[in-house]
């Protein structure tokens, strides 16, 4: 739901107005904290302006939202926490001791002061569940599938039995999966060689057409991020479905986490921060490890489909809200990109409008890019594209004002995947085989692969060689 600012619901902007509590996540000695206590801490920082009044009108159709959604937010808590709380504070408010004195007025005092944090941290966290408007375009019903937005290439025919990526890297011996459980575990790999060459390629390439051709800023991020930016960006760092990994508060205090996309340090550089509206569109990209705890048993887990650490590029844009219509037009203006970028490659895939129980709660609408991966025979996600409106910029305060306007307005931002390197190997490795065993190296990629066309098996222990 698009959350909207208004005088009436200021509780979430600074704790109860009787008893002040600080808006910062603060890092404590070397303590070790319950999840309970870090939960409250993060929410401190995530304190989104909400419009009570449009909740209150418009309850039915927010959970209808939700529903199909699939999402587990409850609205008719929030309505009833809600009403709970003001009945609490008008109580506090009012309570002048009347038949009370000495010792029992301050009891009741600050029973009623405990009850109010108590139903404001409750309502705090219902209202953070509280998923983004979907766009109206975007199919609705539980058993929709993603429509087809464009089909972009034809699927490569073979002449011969081919191999997935795994036997290909394994052969070409530029992937390593296997034998690692002794020193990183499962979900994870070592590129050699032209498999190395080919991830820094595939950088390499991406970030000149987006700097370049697109006039991206550059941006490099940390890894590490604290708790509060990633549940402003929508991201849960609690529960059972979490892909996100937290450093031990016992020796890491602070909330911290390993990033699983650039997004998050792309937008945790933007926090509390307001653009003159002349700045806008921003267009940020990033180069980063991304680290997520993938737990799929299913046969994605062979190869590189489902890696714990993998190199991604991030486009990441702020628009203005003014028209309404700044941020569809940046969000077509990603897909494009996208669009360029693979069709380059001389890959086949698809662009998919994801269904609304397919969005994360952050996204008025999503985009998929799926390509053909033989190996597989099926597509693969490749990339993704959301439009977040204004759901983030309201959790972590990134702001926009215009000439003659003192009121400053929340920004729109959005983001999408311009590299995701792993999954750009697969499609590359398997539509690009010879019935030799051999790789040919797509001729975009060439110029950064110190002049390599084909990646053939290595020769007497050497990882590769080139055929020119």
């Amino acid at each position: 739901m698009k959350i909207r600012v208004t005088p009436l619901m200021r509780i979430l902007q600074g704790g109860c107005s009787l008893c002040r509590q600080s808006s910062t996540v603060t890092s404590t000695s070397g303590e070790d904290r319950s999840s309970s206590m870090d939960r409250k801490n993060i929410f401190k920082s995530v304190k989104p302006d909400v419009d009570m009044n449009h909740i209150l009108n418009n309850t039915d159709a927010i959970a209808r939202n939700i529903q199909q959604r699939k999402g587990d937010a409850d609205v008719h808590k929030v309505v009833t926490l809600w009403k709970e709380l003001k009945q609490l504070k008008e109580k506090l408010q009012s309570s002048g001791g009347v038949g009370l004195s000495g010792s029992n007025f301050q009891v009741s005092k600050d029973s009623l002061t405990a009850q109010v944090l108590e139903t404001e941290q409750l309502l705090l966290e219902q209202v953070c569940a509280l998923p983004n408007d979907t766009h109206p375009d975007t199919p609705m019903n539980e058993s929709d599938e993603p429509r087809l937005v464009e089909e972009i290439g034809v699927k490569r025919k073979f002449d011969f039995p081919i191999k997935d990526h795994a036997q290909l890297g394994e052969n070409l011996n530029i992937i390593r999966t296997k034998h690692l459980g002794h020193i990183t575990g499962h979900r994870s790999y070592y590129l050699r060689g032209a498999g190395a060459q080919l991830e820094r390629a595939l950088v390499k390439y991406t970030l000149e057409r987006l700097v370049k051709r697109h006039n991206f800023k550059l941006i490099s991020v940390p890894d590490i991020v604290k708790a509060n930016v990633f549940e402003g960006c929508g991201m849960r760092t609690e529960g059972l479905h979490t892909q996100v990994y937290k450093l031990n508060p016992a020796y890491h205090p602070g909330n911290l986490c390993l990033a699983g996309t650039a997004e998050v340090g792309l937008a945790g550089y933007l926090m509390n921060r307001t653009f003159h509206v002349d700045e806008l569109p921003l267009r940020l990209a990033a180069v980063s490890r991304c680290f997520r705890a993938e737990t799929t048993h299913s046969s994605e887990a062979r190869g590189l489909f489902r890696v714990h650490q993998f190199t991604k590029v991030e486009m990441f844009g702020v628009t203005s809200g003014e028209s309404s219509n700044e941020s569809d037009d940046f969000f077509k203006e990603i897909v494009a990109i996208q669009r360029n970028l693979f069709a380059d490659l001389g890959l086949h895939f698809q662009i998919l409008d994801m269904p609304a129980h397919d969005l994360g709660s952050p996204a008025y609408r999503k985009y998929d890019v799926e390509a053909w991966m033989p190996g597989r025979d099926s597509y693969g996600e490749i990339s993704s594209a959301s439009n977040c409106t204004d759901y983030q910029s309201r959790r972590l305060r990134i702001k926009y004002r215009t000439d003659g306007n003192s009121d400053s307005v929340y920004a729109h931002t959005l983001n999408g995947t311009a590299c995701a390197v792993p999954r750009l190997i697969i499609a590359i490795l398997e539509n690009y085989q010879d019935k030799d065993g051999s790789v040919r190296i797509p001729d975009v990629l060439q110029p950064y692969m110190f002049g390599q066309k084909v990646i053939t098996r290595p020769v007497r222990g050497h990882l590769h060689h080139t055929r020119l």
